[in-house]
């Protein structure tokens, strides 16, 4: 009870100061509004750069844009995705976890316009014509002088026998409200259960992937069961929750350095999930996962053992990699396409100097970003720019309750330091001060109160009924 008071006391703190920035004007209100733009005033711009994905890797390229280019330059910067908001993916962890909502991690792109020469068009990108420098859009073609392209990626779940028909995805706000709906579902039947193997079947939960998707998904189940759930179910807080991490690689988040790569292991263990490396799913019925290292009786397997570009980036006549993500060169263009940058989860990038390959991160996407923006900028000015470096800040995982797997500077940690790294550096980097604000201030919420563990349906249940049926209810005839 006081570890929970100590922790709230500082995060309530914390949302103090925040308040007090926030009130003081930290959204920088005194800027010049934004002023719209016609297409046909892009159009009629002498230099024409239309950035494909409001993610973190197209918003940096138009941000540093605004900064380095003047009016004087007679540039139009025009950024097109088809949702008015942009995703903070890192903390979807807290929206499963239930101790933050799906708008705390969502800011609408209009909130980086203010005073800002950069335009946004919501519309759905339907094809990328390369030779003729013209995008099709939802909402007309757009030509391009500069094209980014920073469209993201999609979760690919392979062919495998009953794979596609039964594993869950974590992607998106609805996956995390998804996946705490599930959770609950399977916690009920649990309940209702008898039988000892059908309720052990229910309270094992399998995790395809050993990246880190799959790691801190496989510790959002288990901390959300334990802190949230058995909560409101006392009487099962005995019971064997079994959530098992299954990965082909030879050790988890491969990405990373061995030593992180233990540390991770160890912490999950230390929360009592299985890791099973150097194992391959090779299907999935209604009762079991099946592995090449034999089935684990299991109703639920989340998928989280790989990311490709959308279909309309891997259907471009150019040369992929085997994830179907565009070969850029060491300034991040694409060969035989110098006016065309790729960023992000679209890109097969390496550092310039090291060869070293570009994770598909968040940090990633930003820095790559940043880099495209400096290098138009550079371009539409008359300079050059330098082959694109890679400089990774470090590497943080959530992977419990109060622990973490943190690795900064060539230090690596675990524990309560990592966690509370964790969630200050991305509490900060929100790029907005009413996010931050109702985020310290569910996750305060949740240390004095509780998870939240209700469940929200976000489907329709529609009863359509005749007219006669309708009168008969109401009372009321036609006429």
């Amino acid at each position: 009870m006081l570890k929970r008071l100590l922790v709230g006391g500082a995060v309530l703190g914390g949302a103090a100061v925040l308040a007090r920035r926030l009130a003081s004007g930290g959204d920088s209100d005194d800027r010049a509004r934004h002023v719209s733009q016609t297409p046909e005033e892009y159009r009629g711009a002498r230099h024409r750069v239309l950035i494909l994905g409001a993610g973190f890797g197209g918003v940096s390229a138009a941000l540093e844009l605004d900064r380095r280019l003047s009016a004087a330059d007679d540039a139009s910067v025009l950024v097109v995705d088809r949702d008015n908001s942009m995703l903070f993916t890192p903390l979807l962890w807290t929206v499963a976890d239930g101790r933050s909502n799906p708008n705390d991690v969502v800011v609408p792109i209009r909130n980086f316009q203010r005073g800002r020469r950069y335009h946004v068009l919501q519309a759905n990108v339907e094809a990328i014509d390369l030779e003729n420098r013209v995008v099709r859009t939802s909402a007309g073609d757009r030509p391009y002088d500069h094209l980014v392209i920073a469209l993201g990626s999609v979760t690919v779940v392979p062919g495998l026998p009953g794979l596609r028909e039964h594993a869950r995805l974590f992607h998106t706000p609805a996956d995390a409200l998804e996946l705490r709906n599930h959770l609950i579902d399977a916690i009920e039947a649990a309940h209702s259960l008898q039988d000892p193997e059908e309720r052990a079947a229910w309270l094992t939960f399998v995790v395809g992937g050993g990246g880190d998707t799959g790691v801190e998904l496989a510790a959002t189940i288990m901390t959300y069961i334990r802190a949230g759930l058995f909560a409101e179910y006392p009487w099962l807080a005995s019971e064997s929750v079994r959530v098992v991490v299954v990965g082909r690689a030879d050790r988890l988040v491969p990405m990373s350095s061995p030593r992180a790569s233990r540390e991770v292991q160890r912490a999950l263990e230390g929360e009592g999930i299985e890791v099973m490396t150097g194992v391959s799913v090779e299907g999935v019925t209604d009762r079991a996962v099946k592995t090449s290292r034999g089935d684990i009786p299991s109703r639920t397997i989340f998928w989280a053992a790989g990311v490709a570009p959308p279909p309309l980036v891997r259907d471009l006549p150019v040369e992929h990699a085997k994830n179907g993500a565009l070969i850029v060169d060491d300034h991040l263009r694409l060969k035989g396409y110098p006016e065309v940058y790729v960023v992000g989860d679209s890109a097969w990038a390496f550092d310039s100097a090291t060869g070293t390959g570009i994770p598909p991160t968040a940090q990633a996407a930003e820095h790559e970003g940043r880099y495209v923006g400096q290098a138009i900028a550079a371009e539409i000015t008359g300079r050059g720019a330098p082959p694109f470096r890679f400089a990774p800040r470090g590497h943080l995982a959530l992977l419990g309750t109060r622990t973490g797997v943190a690795e900064v500077g060539g230090v690596t940690f675990s524990g309560l330091p990592a966690w509370a790294l964790w969630h200050g550096y991305y509490v900060s980097h929100i790029p907005a001060w009413r996010n931050r604000v109702r985020l310290l201030t569910d996750w305060l919420a949740a240390e004095i109160t509780g998870r939240e563990t209700s469940q929200l349906r976000l489907g329709r249940d529609t009863v359509w009924k005749d007219e006669a049926a309708l009168a008969r209810e109401t009372g009321s005839g036609g006429g």
